[in-house]
Protein backbone atom coordinates (compact mmCIF):
# COMPACT_ATOMS: atom_id res chain seq x y z
CA UNK A 1 0.00 0.00 0.00
CA UNK A 2 1.42 3.36 -0.95
CA UNK A 3 2.10 6.16 1.52
CA UNK A 4 -0.52 8.27 -0.27
CA UNK A 5 -3.23 5.69 0.45
CA UNK A 6 -2.11 5.41 4.08
CA UNK A 7 -2.23 9.20 4.43
CA UNK A 8 -5.78 9.44 3.04
CA UNK A 9 -6.94 6.45 5.08
CA UNK A 10 -5.48 7.98 8.24
CA UNK A 11 -7.09 11.34 7.51
CA UNK A 12 -10.50 9.73 6.94
CA UNK A 13 -10.10 7.71 10.13
CA UNK A 14 -9.17 10.79 12.15
CA UNK A 15 -12.12 12.79 10.76
CA UNK A 16 -14.49 9.89 11.44
CA UNK A 17 -13.23 9.50 15.03
CA UNK A 18 -13.67 13.24 15.61
CA UNK A 19 -17.21 13.13 14.22
CA UNK A 20 -18.12 10.15 16.41
CA UNK A 21 -16.77 11.91 19.52
CA UNK A 22 -18.62 15.09 18.59
CA UNK A 23 -21.87 13.13 18.15
CA UNK A 24 -21.45 11.45 21.54
CA UNK A 25 -20.65 14.77 23.22
CA UNK A 26 -23.57 16.65 21.67
CA UNK A 27 -25.95 13.84 22.66
CA UNK A 28 -25.38 14.84 26.30
CA UNK A 29 -26.04 18.54 25.65
CA UNK A 30 -28.61 18.75 22.85
CA UNK A 31 -31.82 16.93 22.06
CA UNK A 32 -32.63 16.81 18.37
CA UNK A 33 -35.39 14.83 16.72
CA UNK A 34 -34.12 12.24 14.27
CA UNK A 35 -36.08 13.26 11.16
CA UNK A 36 -35.09 16.97 11.15
CA UNK A 37 -31.49 16.05 11.96
CA UNK A 38 -31.32 13.55 9.08
CA UNK A 39 -33.02 16.04 6.77
CA UNK A 40 -30.50 18.75 7.58
CA UNK A 41 -27.57 16.35 7.18
CA UNK A 42 -28.90 15.19 3.80
CA UNK A 43 -29.41 18.78 2.67
CA UNK A 44 -25.90 19.72 3.76
CA UNK A 45 -24.43 16.80 1.78
CA UNK A 46 -26.35 17.88 -1.32
CA UNK A 47 -25.45 21.56 -1.02
CA UNK A 48 -21.77 21.03 -0.24
CA UNK A 49 -21.24 18.41 -2.94
CA UNK A 50 -23.19 20.19 -5.68
CA UNK A 51 -21.55 23.52 -4.83
CA UNK A 52 -18.03 22.06 -5.12
CA UNK A 53 -18.43 20.55 -8.60
CA UNK A 54 -19.90 21.08 -12.03
CA UNK A 55 -23.67 21.20 -12.46
CA UNK A 56 -25.63 18.91 -14.76
CA UNK A 57 -25.97 15.14 -14.70
CA UNK A 58 -23.56 14.99 -11.77
CA UNK A 59 -25.94 17.09 -9.66
CA UNK A 60 -28.79 14.64 -10.28
CA UNK A 61 -26.56 11.73 -9.29
CA UNK A 62 -25.50 13.56 -6.10
CA UNK A 63 -29.11 14.33 -5.15
CA UNK A 64 -30.19 10.73 -5.71
CA UNK A 65 -27.23 9.37 -3.74
CA UNK A 66 -27.80 11.80 -0.86
CA UNK A 67 -31.52 11.02 -0.72
CA UNK A 68 -30.82 7.29 -0.63
CA UNK A 69 -28.13 7.77 2.02
CA UNK A 70 -30.48 9.89 4.14
CA UNK A 71 -33.30 7.34 3.88
CA UNK A 72 -31.10 4.37 4.85
CA UNK A 73 -29.45 6.38 7.61
CA UNK A 74 -32.85 7.45 8.98
CA UNK A 75 -34.01 3.81 8.95
CA UNK A 76 -30.87 2.71 10.77
CA UNK A 77 -31.19 5.50 13.33
CA UNK A 78 -34.83 4.57 13.93
CA UNK A 79 -33.82 0.95 14.51
CA UNK A 80 -31.06 1.70 17.00
CA UNK A 81 -32.77 4.51 18.88
CA UNK A 82 -34.19 2.27 21.61
CA UNK A 83 -31.75 -0.65 21.44
CA UNK A 84 -29.18 -1.52 24.06
CA UNK A 85 -25.77 0.05 23.53
CA UNK A 86 -23.84 -2.96 22.20
CA UNK A 87 -26.59 -4.05 19.82
CA UNK A 88 -27.19 -0.45 18.77
CA UNK A 89 -23.50 0.05 18.04
CA UNK A 90 -23.25 -3.10 15.92
CA UNK A 91 -26.44 -2.34 13.99
CA UNK A 92 -25.44 1.29 13.46
CA UNK A 93 -22.01 0.34 12.07
CA UNK A 94 -23.56 -2.19 9.68
CA UNK A 95 -26.37 0.18 8.71
CA UNK A 96 -23.93 3.04 8.23
CA UNK A 97 -21.73 1.00 5.92
CA UNK A 98 -24.80 -0.11 3.95
CA UNK A 99 -26.05 3.50 3.70
CA UNK A 100 -22.73 4.81 2.40
CA UNK A 101 -22.16 1.95 -0.05
CA UNK A 102 -25.73 2.06 -1.37
CA UNK A 103 -25.50 5.80 -1.93
CA UNK A 104 -22.17 5.62 -3.73
CA UNK A 105 -23.30 2.69 -5.87
CA UNK A 106 -26.37 4.73 -6.85
CA UNK A 107 -24.12 7.70 -7.66
CA UNK A 108 -21.85 5.63 -9.91
CA UNK A 109 -24.73 3.79 -11.60
CA UNK A 110 -26.43 7.09 -12.47
CA UNK A 111 -23.21 8.88 -13.40
CA UNK A 112 -21.22 6.23 -15.33
CA UNK A 113 -22.18 3.73 -18.00
CA UNK A 114 -21.80 0.03 -17.32
CA UNK A 115 -18.88 -0.17 -19.76
CA UNK A 116 -17.03 2.65 -18.01
CA UNK A 117 -17.72 1.30 -14.51
CA UNK A 118 -18.44 -2.45 -14.58
CA UNK A 119 -21.08 -3.23 -11.97
CA UNK A 120 -19.31 -6.32 -10.59
CA UNK A 121 -16.75 -3.97 -9.01
CA UNK A 122 -19.40 -2.02 -7.07
CA UNK A 123 -18.08 -2.94 -3.62
CA UNK A 124 -14.67 -1.53 -4.58
CA UNK A 125 -16.02 1.89 -5.53
CA UNK A 126 -16.07 3.33 -1.99
CA UNK A 127 -12.40 2.60 -1.16
CA UNK A 128 -11.42 3.72 -4.67
CA UNK A 129 -13.22 7.06 -4.37
CA UNK A 130 -12.31 7.74 -0.76
CA UNK A 131 -8.64 6.76 -0.54
CA UNK A 132 -7.50 5.41 -3.89
CA UNK A 133 -6.78 2.07 -2.22
CA UNK A 134 -8.39 0.12 -5.07
CA UNK A 135 -7.09 1.00 -8.50
CA UNK A 136 -8.36 -1.88 -10.67
CA UNK A 137 -12.06 -1.27 -11.26
CA UNK A 138 -12.32 -3.20 -14.50
CA UNK A 139 -13.07 -0.30 -16.83
CA UNK A 140 -11.61 -0.55 -20.32
CA UNK A 141 -9.27 2.41 -20.70
CA UNK A 142 -6.14 3.13 -22.66
CA UNK A 143 -2.84 4.04 -21.01
CA UNK A 144 -3.30 7.74 -21.82
CA UNK A 145 -6.78 8.06 -20.29
CA UNK A 146 -7.39 9.07 -16.70
CA UNK A 147 -7.88 5.94 -14.56
CA UNK A 148 -11.48 5.19 -13.58
CA UNK A 149 -10.82 5.54 -9.83
CA UNK A 150 -9.42 9.05 -10.40
CA UNK A 151 -12.39 9.99 -12.58
CA UNK A 152 -14.80 8.66 -9.93
CA UNK A 153 -12.99 10.53 -7.13
CA UNK A 154 -13.06 13.79 -9.06
CA UNK A 155 -16.73 13.38 -9.95
CA UNK A 156 -17.78 12.40 -6.43
CA UNK A 157 -15.80 15.30 -4.95
CA UNK A 158 -16.69 15.58 -1.23
CA UNK A 159 -19.60 13.11 -1.38
CA UNK A 160 -17.89 9.99 0.07
CA UNK A 161 -16.01 11.91 2.77
CA UNK A 162 -19.09 13.87 3.86
CA UNK A 163 -21.16 10.70 4.00
CA UNK A 164 -18.60 8.83 6.10
CA UNK A 165 -18.10 11.69 8.56
CA UNK A 166 -21.78 12.60 8.90
CA UNK A 167 -22.80 8.95 9.23
CA UNK A 168 -20.38 8.56 12.13
CA UNK A 169 -21.69 11.74 13.74
CA UNK A 170 -25.40 10.96 13.31
CA UNK A 171 -25.31 7.34 14.43
CA UNK A 172 -23.04 7.97 17.41
CA UNK A 173 -25.39 10.77 18.46
CA UNK A 174 -28.46 8.51 18.18
CA UNK A 175 -26.83 5.56 19.99
CA UNK A 176 -25.55 7.76 22.84
CA UNK A 177 -28.84 9.67 23.10
CA UNK A 178 -30.72 6.37 23.36
CA UNK A 179 -28.39 5.17 26.12
CA UNK A 180 -28.84 8.42 28.03
CA UNK A 181 -32.63 8.24 27.67
CA UNK A 182 -32.68 4.65 28.96
CA UNK A 183 -30.45 5.59 31.90
CA UNK A 184 -32.70 8.53 32.79
CA UNK A 185 -35.77 6.28 32.50
CA UNK A 186 -34.29 3.71 34.88
CA UNK A 187 -33.16 6.37 37.37
CA UNK A 188 -36.49 8.24 37.30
Amino acid sequence: MSSEVLLFTGAVGALLATAVLLGRTLAKRRHWRILPMMGSLTASVIVLTVATGPFGARSLAVMLAAALWGAVLFSTASLVRHSHSLLATVVSVIGGVIAINAALVAFVVVRFSSTDAPREYALHWLPAMLTGAVKDLGGVRSETETPLWVHMSEDASLLPLLMVVLTGFALSYVVRRGALTRTAGVAG
